[in-house]
């Protein structure tokens, strides 16, 4: 039996959202085929749906691969949806926080070599745990290399000791000091 409204007309489904929401599970299916292997297990996925996953990933683009991810978007849609959107969703904000996080030491890197002593003191008040003399050595060798137009060795050291040092303390601790 059909649902119909007080007047008495049927209630259709509203095509426009249907093909939106169509369009999103494409795109996330587009996404999932990009995924590892491991990544796949992790979210659950059935071995069916790795398998046309696994499929299309060695398509070339074509209405072969255009057929096989139809095929894999009304797989997703009868099992795994929510909780493929759910991984994606906690992946991208993990690697937006992974790139801030990044970012903000690239700055205090460049702040370190520029402002020598000054910048210092702030890190080391951000951080307290870390090792002042390595982290003035770096810091010194850096700013010579800079100064001296040499290649950026001394400068991806420092980088590396700052993301050693500062763990996840980086996302509480401010640039501006």
């Amino acid at each position: 039996m059909r649902e119909v409204d007080e007047e008495g007309f049927a209630i259709r489904p509203n095509k426009s959202a249907q093909k939106r929401e169509l369009a999103a599970i494409r795109k996330l299916v587009e996404a999932l085929v990009e995924c590892s292997e491991g990544e796949w297990a992790r979210m659950g996925l059935e071995a069916k749906l790795q398998e046309g996953l696994r499929l299309a990933r060695g398509m070339k683009a074509s209405g072969a691969r255009n057929r096989q991810i139809k095929f894999l978007v009304r797989q997703l849609q009868q099992n795994g949806l929510e909780a493929a959107r759910a991984w994606m969703e906690n992946r991208d904000r993990i690697q937006a926080e992974e790139n801030r996080r990044f970012h903000l030491l690239e700055q205090w890197r460049d702040r370190l070599v520029e402002e020598g002593d000054a910048a210092l003191g702030d890190f080391l008040d951000a951080h307290p745990h870390t090792d002042r003399q390595q982290l003035r050595a770096l810091v010194r060798a850096a700013r010579k290399e800079r100064e001296g137009g040499k290649p950026v060795g001394a400068g991806k050291k420092l980088f590396r000791f700052l993301r050693e040092s500062s763990g996840d303390a980086a996302g509480s601790a401010t640039l501006n000091g």
